[in-house]
């Protein structure tokens, strides 16, 4: 293995030998790298300061930061800069005469002056791209880690993923998704059934048609990911859809700016009121990050509270909704696919909108068996299954 990768890293995660430092200088306050491929990035002072990973300044065992960032003088410059035999970065800082050394693969990837290298991008799709979700065939009904890492990916990629010829046992959709992460329990409860019964108090255990729909956003924060597990498929029609959301945001953004406007900034109350709890929350139907891309959407109709707005705004609000529902529902957007017995579902629920036919219980019977983890666990599990890749390609 490459000695670069004996040198400390802020974290415990490995960090393949991909770039070596050729060439090391001040500017100002500065420190320049310049990379083996010629390509140069510029370090702030500060920021490597406080990114020194010696056993003063970092706690080796749990890698939390031994050192303050109040105790770090913000005017601190670096008096001397080398690099060392193992191909370090060696920063001597003026005042204390503190020596920080850097691993150059961790400080690469770290880069300010990089772009960013996911490891999986995010393509959004209409029904021009699939029919139905992106799939897997297990081979004996078994789920491998080659296996649980692809459909990962594919989750993250697309939003969905399907996996196929699984077993229909009760347990299977909780010991997937402990494999996943932690079980994001809610008040439909930790496992939960989607069956027909007699006074439901939810539209999904009736056989009743569902339009497109993201799950739970009477919550801060819904859930993240969904999976749902087919058991039993006898019944006549209860046709499975899914529709990404984020594309319709994409598109509604392009052909009618107003509309996208009206749905990024104005909030709808989703609200349980059929008791006995009562949770609700107030959120757009497209929420935008910092950098003002969508990173959710957010439509329960059938759980929609009474809006609250002025009433010259009404028009507006309504039509942009509307828009949004039309393209949710429509054959441009959505995917209508049959859910078989064995089959498993895994989507973003804050990106993909699911929904259902009507379906028949006299034809026979219908059930699927559900569960959600989170989307922060799912990135965990993806970054492990990485470095594991990582660490193998270079053994």
């Amino acid at each position: 293995m490459n000695s670069i990768n004996t040198v400390p890293t802020p974290d415990n995660l490995y960090w393949p030998p991909r770039k070596s430092i050729i060439s090391v200088q001040i500017k100002n306050k500065s420190v320049i790298t310049q990379w083996s491929d010629n390509q140069h990035s510029t370090f702030h002072p500060i920021w490597l300061r406080d990114n020194c990973c010696c056993e003063k300044c970092l706690n080796f065992i749990t890698r939390e930061h031994l050192l303050d960032l109040r105790d770090i003088p913000l005017d601190i410059r670096p008096e001397s800069v080398n690099i060392d035999e193992q191909g370090a970065l060696v920063v001597t800082w003026s005042g204390d005469g503190h020596i920080s050394r850097y691993n150059p693969s961790w400080l690469f990837a770290h880069s300010t002056d990089k772009n960013a290298e996911n490891s999986v991008e995010k393509l959004l799709w209409d029904a021009s791209d699939f029919s139905e979700p992106p799939s897997f065939k297990t081979v004996d009904g078994l789920i491998n880690e080659e296996l649980l890492y692809k459909a990962l990916q594919t989750t993250l990629r697309f939003g969905m993923v399907r996996l196929r010829g699984l077993t229909t046992d009760k347990s299977l959709v909780e010991k997937f998704a402990l494999r996943v992460g932690p079980i994001r329990e809610t008040h439909f409860d930790r496992i939960f059934d989607v069956i027909s019964k007699a006074n439901s108090d939810t539209l999904a255990n009736t056989s009743h048609y569902l339009a497109a729909h993201t799950d739970i956003p009477t919550r801060e924060s819904p859930p993240g990911i969904q999976i749902l597990h087919c058991r039993i498929a006898e019944a006549k029609g209860g046709h499975s859809t899914l529709t990404d959301g984020f594309k319709i945001a994409q598109d509604i953004e392009k052909e009618f700016p107003h509309h996208y406007e009206t749905l990024t900034k104005t909030k709808w109350c989703y609200a349980n009121r059929a008791g006995p709890t009562d949770y609700r929350w107030e959120a757009p139907t497209i929420g935008l990050d910092d950098q003002d891309e969508p990173f959710e959407v957010r439509l329960l109709p059938f759980s929609r509270a009474p809006l609250k707005a002025r009433y010259e705004d009404m028009d507006d609000i309504y039509a942009a909704l509307r828009c949004f529902m039309e393209k949710a529902n429509s054959t441009q957007y959505q995917i209508k696919f049959p859910f078989k017995a064995g089959d498993l579902i895994m989507f973003d629920n804050r990106r993909i909108l699911h929904g259902r036919g009507e379906f028949y219980p006299k034809t026979g019977d219908r059930a699927l068996r559900g569960t959600y983890v989170e989307r922060d666990d799912m990135m965990s599990k993806i970054r492990e299954y990485e470095q594991k890749l990582l660490k193998e390609s270079d053994e």
